[in-house]
């Protein structure tokens, strides 16, 4: 009963085992494509030039803001001078009323003037023709004439009193004639006066008009402006956080697909694990350990990080094969246990999780300098211990992950195969050698 018993409990734990690794490889082979890494990167160089375009529609919206304050302060200062013309143009038109009124009274001067002279005038004429028709009597006509000495007084004395009314007249018809053509100069002086403060009046108001209009018509051009680059600025600002939304539902994603694929492959670790403890159980006792002279170092997390020329040993020293067994490949293999952890070779920002056949936590790391002309360096085989997310900037020789346990992506065994790639994360084989030549003077080092 007991060997009944024995093969029915190994039969059972043949299927689990096919089970768990089935799932398991479901799971693995459901890992990021290479081009789910490069649109990731994609979204992040889109994100980055929509964040320079909304920097640069921003300083466009500032300076526009900063000239409507400067065309604002314009029209405020002009209209405090408008208020001191207004006061001007008031003063002037209470000056033009007085002049248009003294004119109004010189004219009506004038008319009484003339009105005067021509009175005199007449007077003048009269008195002409009445000298004229009558006889004018001399000196001697008045005393051979008179009756008597009282008679000759009274007649001389009546000569002068009429050349002397002929003078009176003579002289007011003058000064009438002076005091109109005073009054005419005085008159055009005014209407010329009346004509000049019109003219600046006019000229003033027009100056004021056309130049409050220009302004005005500055301000809503620029006005306009404005409202155009902030309507810009809204669309690119949107278009950022759609990219930004889709970046994290794509790395909420790889998340949940690498925590997935970290519990499938330790449940086939633990399948494999009991499928081989029952094989040793019931074998002949003649099986040996792995494939033979293998190198197998323990862990050792504790060692330092070497360096040379500003490239980090990528592992401890004491975990990682010796030069004499890494293999170039697209980039160079070293072995190591699982679970040891990984160094960044260089100052930098991890930009991708996932490369095709390297497994679905294979970092990229973007160097902040330049490795011999490279600047992107992957970490083929690693798995899910000690990752750090994408975005996060690192030190040369800080832990960003760590060896991949058992197969992770398409491998025999637990290592690293660490090479030079694009931004995409697609391996540079032509840049092997140069890899193997930093590796080996930082282990050296």
């Amino acid at each position: 009963m007991l060997i009944p018993r024995r093969r029915l409990t190994h039969a059972a734990c043949a299927l689990l085992v096919a089970l768990l690794v089935g799932g398991a490889w479901v799971v693995i082979d459901s890992r990021p494509s290479p081009a789910r890494a490069a649109s990731i990167g994609e979204l992040q160089q889109r994100i980055h030039a929509g964040q320079g375009h909304v920097s640069t529609l921003s300083g466009a919206v500032s300076a526009a803001s900063g000239q409507l304050q400067q065309i604002s302060a314009s029209i405020a200062a002009l209209a405090r001078h408008i208020a001191r013309v207004q006061a001007d143009l008031d003063a002037k038109r209470a000056q033009l009323q007085k002049v248009h009124s003294q004119l109004v009274a010189a004219e009506i001067r004038l008319r009484q003037l003339e009105a005067y002279e021509a009175h005199a005038e007449q007077v003048l004429a009269n008195q002409l023709v009445a000298s004229y028709e009558s006889d004018n009597p001399d000196v001697v006509t008045v005393v051979l004439n008179s009756t008597g000495f009282a008679d000759l007084l009274e007649r001389l004395s009546f000569m002068q009193r009429v050349r002397k009314q002929d003078i009176n007249i003579v002289n007011q018809v003058r000064a009438a004639r002076r005091a109109v053509a005073a009054q005419a100069i005085r008159l055009g002086r005014l209407q010329v006066r009346e004509q000049t403060l019109v003219a600046q009046v006019l000229s003033e108001r027009n100056g004021l008009a056309r130049t409050r209009a220009s302004l005005w018509r500055q301000r809503a051009t620029v006005a306009q402006f404005r409202a155009i680059k902030a309507g810009q600025r809204a669309s690119a600002q949107a278009e950022v956080n759609r990219l930004q939304g889709q970046l994290s539902q794509l790395q909420a994603a790889l998340a949940a697909q690498a925590a997935l694929a970290a519990q499938a492959a330790r449940a086939a670790q633990a399948a494999r694990a009991a499928q081989a403890a029952q094989s040793s159980g019931s074998g002949s006792g003649g099986g040996g350990g792995g494939g033979g002279g293998g190198f197998t170092p323990a862990i050792a997390t504790g060692s330092a990080p070497s360096s040379s020329g500003g490239f980090t040993f990528p592992l401890p020293k004491s975990a990682a094969s010796p030069p004499g067994t890494w293999s170039p490949d697209q980039g160079v293999d070293i072995s190591a246990p699982g679970d040891t952890p990984e160094y960044a070779v260089c100052s930098g920002t991890i930009v991708l999780h996932g490369i095709g056949g390297f497994g679905p936590w294979a970092p990229v790391l973007h160097c902040d300098g330049s490795l011999d002309g490279y600047s992107y360096v992957y970490y083929g085989h690693a798995g899910p211990a000690d990752q750090l997310a994408i975005g996060t900037h690192v030190g040369a020789g800080q832990v960003m992950s760590s060896i991949g346990p058992g197969i992770v992506g398409i491998s025999t065994g637990p290592h690293l195969e660490i090479g030079f790639a694009d931004a995409s994360g697609s391996p540079i084989g032509s840049g092997s050698g140069t890899m193997m030549s930093l590796l080996q003077a930082a282990y050296n080092g």
